[in-house]
């Protein structure tokens, strides 16, 4: 971020405060009337050097101002910005580093010709970049995304679908407003999903085709990092998951599809035609057939013949819907599901469970993310995921475009989190066996567990070294409100600021207890004196909507907090959640920290907090995830539709959830603060260690209290010198306290 951009972001948010300005009328009675007057003027030209973006100058004048007046809170005032600012010279060193090191590396890969790992790196840089408009223009990036955009079409020609998908997956982040690359990455995950389903093995060669490359890659950026995977552990037959398609599609039926279009035609927040849904079907169904690699699965797919009829016959589907009436939509796709059956039986012979989940794949494909089918092999994982508690080690996980299983965070006070795993590490291998292109579902049921049973997880982490975690699985109850400091015994201490009396409680989800133990966390605060709170709600991904809306009511007396409506009448009734006054509510000053990963609930609370200027919140832009989904039981209740029914708006009526191609989404924070992904592991590792060395690493019988290896190796950072998000938060509430004393 610009200094100018920062300096801009901190005046809004003390003006949100209430101290724009500054001056105070005591000051220490050694001080003249001209020092006072003098001191006076600087802090307004201070301030006036803040509104126009000059935080150095805003810096040096506050501290001439407090040598003047002698006052000790314009001391301490001036100390505070000075030592902010050190600390935000150190982060924007840091970043800066990070960005040359990435550029440095984009121009090495393309020395050597490693072209599709240099658009990796120019990606990374992109991300970082301070003007990002200016780094998509400069001529090297353009000539790199040139070539980039060559070598795709090259690969897509050739059915190298595991290049084209990491290339597209590149192109759509340097460029997110280009809606092709997100429609090319789209059909090229198809083709790799496809892959790993039926065809592992296949998707396997087209991975270890490139392995030679990737080990050049990472000694060329690493060099003192070992090879990925040595020639003699390429992963074969046995040391991969082994994929049973036919165990997946267990129990799917066509009447189970027929009845989930209905109810997509019928509730979808917005409008969405049986035409839509039957072309996007049919489409899936040709990447099924046109997908090279799947002969083994389905011999047919070898006879050019058969396959070349049965395309025949979806082209003509294609053109029926094309042309149907709106009135015969409904009847013209109902035809086409028949005469499909009909002709695969004479032609492909595909299974009918093959059959029904690519159409059905293909047709909500066109619909969001978050709307899909629950197939009955999947009814056990999702009723497991809904009751709140499973035995495993503690980590949330989700698959990379490029088939990596990487872990989105782990869950704190659990086995995964003691370890040391972190948000953005790869699971490489689970048990010994090869994790890539693993479903989710997969890696679930084989990371979970019996208690007291152990599992090996193989991590990589960014730096390219790889570890073996064996892992001892527990019940995982996690509480979902935290505090600053862990205390003997478990309890928390939540005061952050000893002298100011700042509180600070992070939440890490929503779940059926937290507004209890929120409320749980104020009382402690206030008994303990707490004068203002930080409330961190960053890499929150939410959870319950009545949690969040009785968090929220917590800090709001009246007005709306959220509401819901679909953007069509569906039947679906809008509905508005509201505060209302309570003995219990807190009335403390308020920050909220929010980033890129705070989603849904979290973005509620945030976002209704600053829309009644209950709050400030500061950090990055939200997540944008403000769908409302519904469940449908299908057929016999074996199997349901997830449907996004409507969607979230905040109380000044915008919208929180990104669609493709938005600008505006989530909750934008008042003081905007960004940090690198260095610097958010940085800040981890120091939240981490404090927790640990409080907790798992208490001594036992007598024994001394042992460091973690990491923290043995060398001192790390304090958090509030890690985290420049938190340092901010704490600066703004003491200079809001500061201010009320006056």
């Amino acid at each position: 971020m610009k200094r100018h951009s920062r300096a801009r972001s901190l005046l809004l948010g003390l003006a949100v405060l209430g101290i724009a300005s500054v001056g105070r009328p005591s000051v220490s009675s050694a001080a003249s009337a001209q020092e006072v007057a003098s001191a006076s003027q600087l802090k307004t030209e201070a301030y006036q050097a803040l509104r126009i973006g000059q935080f150095d100058r805003t810096n040096e004048l506050l501290e001439r101002a407090a040598s003047l007046s002698h006052d000790p809170i314009d001391e301490r005032i001036s100390q505070w910005t000075h030592h902010f600012d050190e600390n935000q010279r150190q982060f924007d060193s840091e970043r800066q580093k990070q960005y040359e090191k990435a550029v440095g590396d984009a121009k090495l890969l393309e020395s050597k010709g490693h072209l599709d790992y240099a658009i990796d790196a120019d990606r990374g840089a992109y991300l970082l970049a301070k003007d990002k408009e200016a780094f998509r223009k400069d001529s090297i990036n353009n000539t790199l995304i040139r070539q980039a955009i060559a070598r795709a079409d090259q690969y897509d020609h050739n059915e190298q679908w595991v290049k084209s998908l990491r290339i597209y997956s590149d192109l759509a982040a340097i460029e997110p407003s280009t809606p092709e690359w997100k429609d090319k990455l789209k059909l090229a995950t198809r083709h790799v999903r496809l892959l790993a389903l039926y065809a592992p093995e296949n998707l396997r060669k087209l991975q270890d085709s490139d392995q030679k490359e990737r080990d050049e890659v990472d000694q060329l950026l690493h060099p003192t990092t070992q090879p990925t995977t040595k020639p003699s552990e390429q992963p074969d037959a046995d040391s991969a998951f082994k994929v049973d398609w036919q165990e997946q599609l267990r129990g799917v039926r066509l009447d189970m599809l027929e009845d989930a279009l209905r109810q997509a035609n019928d509730h979808y927040f917005r409008n969405v035609d049986y035409r839509t849904l039957a072309l996007g079907g049919l489409n899936g169904l040709k990447t099924l057939v046109n997908t090279k690699g799947l002969e083994k699965a389905f011999p047919a797919l070898g006879d050019e013949q058969r396959k070349a009829a049965f395309l025949h016959t979806i082209e003509m589907d294609i053109a029926d819907n094309q042309k149907a009436k709106p009135s015969a939509e409904q009847r013209t796709l109902d035809n086409t599901l028949l005469d499909l059956r009909r002709q695969n039986r004479s032609s492909l012979r595909l299974p009918d469970e093959v059959l029904v989940s690519e159409f059905a794949d293909g047709a909500f494909g066109e619909l969001d993310p978050f709307s899909s089918m629950i197939w009955p092999s999947e009814m056990e994982e999702f009723n497991k995921s809904t009751q709140g508690e499973f035995s495993g080690v503690g980590i949330q996980i989700q698959s990379d475009d490029d088939g990596s299983l990487r872990v989105v965070s782990p869950l704190e006070d659990t086995p995964a989190y003691h370890a040391g795993i972190k948000a953005g590490d790869i699971i490489t291998h689970i048990n010994g066996k090869s994790a890539k292109n693993i479903t989710t579902n997969q890696a679930v049921r084989t990371i979970t567990g019996p208690a007291h049973t152990t599992v090996t997880l193989t991590i990589k982490s960014p730096d390219g070294k790889s570890k073996d975690y064996t892992l001892t699985r527990e019940t995982i109850h996690v509480a979902s409100v935290k505090g600053w400091l862990r205390q003997p015994g478990g309890s928390w201490d939540y005061t952050i600021d000893q002298d100011q009396h700042i509180g600070y409680m992070r939440l890490t989800n929503f779940a059926r207890d937290s507004a209890e133990e929120m409320e749980n966390a104020i009382g402690r605060m206030k008994e303990s004196g707490t004068r203002a709170v930080i409330l961190d709600l960053r890499y929150n991904p939410g959870g319950l909507l009545t949690t969040a809306t009785a968090i929220a009511d917590k800090f709001l007396h009246n007005g709306v907090i959220v509401s819901t409506h679909p953007d069509r009448n569906t039947g679906d009734e809008p509905s508005e959640f509201s505060a209302t006054a309570d003995a219990s509510d807190c009335n403390l000053p308020l920050i909220v920290l929010v980033n890129q990963y705070s989603a849904s609930a979290s973005e509620i609370v945030s976002g209704a907090l600053k829309d009644h200027h209950r709050a400030l919140i500061v950090g990055e832009r939200t997540f944008g995830k403000g769908s409302v989904q519904k469940l449908f039981r299908l057929s016999d209740g074996s199997a349901y539709l997830k449907l996004t029914t409507s969607h979230y708006y905040l109380p000044n009526g915008k919208c929180i959830h990104r669609e493709e191609n938005s600008k505006e989404w989530g909750v934008d924070p008042d003081v905007t603060v960004e940090m690198t992904p260095e610097q958010m592991r940085a800040a981890i590792d120091a939240r981490q260690d404090l927790d640990v060395l409080r907790d798992a690493n208490a001594p036992a019988q007598g024994e001394q209290p042992k460091l973690n290896e990491k923290a043995s190796k060398a001192p790390k950072k304090d958090l509030l010198s890690s985290d420049p998000q938190l340092a901010a938060a704490v600066l703004l509430l003491k200079l809001q306290l500061s201010g009320a004393q006056i």
